[in-house]
């Protein structure tokens, strides 16, 4: 499979990306980056499989990028970008346009451009439909009038770019009888560093959290293999940290 990363350089991002390079199924990642990326992920022990597209402007894509990603044979994207810390009140219109309008406007733009490319014919050889998956935020709300006790204009924010996603996926083209276009939403709560074991199992089953190399590892599966039902579009932080976390985490359903 050959995707699109974004946020690469970022804590989520780069653990994505290290295990994209490693993952057999990930054929080639194209990272879609502000800043340029370190310079291990071209050495030898990346296998070729990275290619970094420099870009300013999140908002806008170039027909002539759009037709490189096309004609690669990009089958999904994972969307990192974002500053993982909650909304700063006093820059709202700049906050609103990185967490709501980017992935939004990238969404719509590659289900347009790159998910019609695909066909239902061409499984098992290229993957379809077009996946896009999209790390949100645990306790995430869709509805921007209800009233929130905590982190409401965070959990909006991420709620309003949920929404804008599934509308882009239930307004995509559909092809054989199938939408061409999915959007897949993971809710992660804290992401924490991979350390020490015990310690991570003890914060993990305490307080709505994951390691940042589960979540990594979420984000590809679902790439991947999307949710393992056509209906389901959100997996909650309990379904991120995978079937063997489903007992343990239940109390932060």
């Amino acid at each position: 499979m050959k995707i699109i990363l974004t946020g690469a350089t970022g804590f989520i991002g780069t653990e994505v990306l290290d295990q994209a390079i490693a993952h057999n199924y990930i054929e080639h990642i194209y990272c879609i980056t502000r800043k340029p990326l370190d310079r291990k992920y071209f050495a030898k022990s990346a296998k070729g499989k990275v290619t970094e597209l420099l870009h300013d402007n999140f908002g806008n894509y170039e027909d002539s990028t759009m037709q490189f990603l096309k004609e690669a044979g990009v089958e999904g994207c994972i969307w990192c970008l974002g500053p993982n810390t909650h909304p700063d009140a006093t820059k709202r219109a700049e906050e609103e346009k990185v967490r709501i309008s980017y992935p939004v406007a990238a969404a719509e733009v590659f289900s347009g451009y790159l998910a019609t490319a695909l066909s239902p014919q061409f499984m098992p050889k290229r993957k379809f439909p077009f996946r896009f998956v999209f790390l949100s935020a645990y306790a995430a709300e869709q509805d921007q009038f209800r009233g929130l006790w905590y982190w409401s204009d965070w959990r909006k924010m991420k709620g309003a770019a949920e929404k804008g996603l599934f509308d882009v996926a239930d307004h995509s083209e559909t092809i054989q009888g199938h939408k061409c276009f999915e959007s897949i939403v993971l809710r992660p709560g804290q992401v924490i560093k991979a350390g020490d074991a015990i310690g991570t199992i003890l914060w993990e089953a305490t307080v709505p959290s994951i390691s940042v190399d589960r979540i990594a590892k979420a984000a590809l599966r679902a790439a991947l293999t999307g949710t393992g039902d056509e209906k389901k579009r959100i997996l909650e932080n309990k379904e991120c940290l995978g079937d063997d976390w489903a007992m343990v985490n239940t109390l932060h359903a």
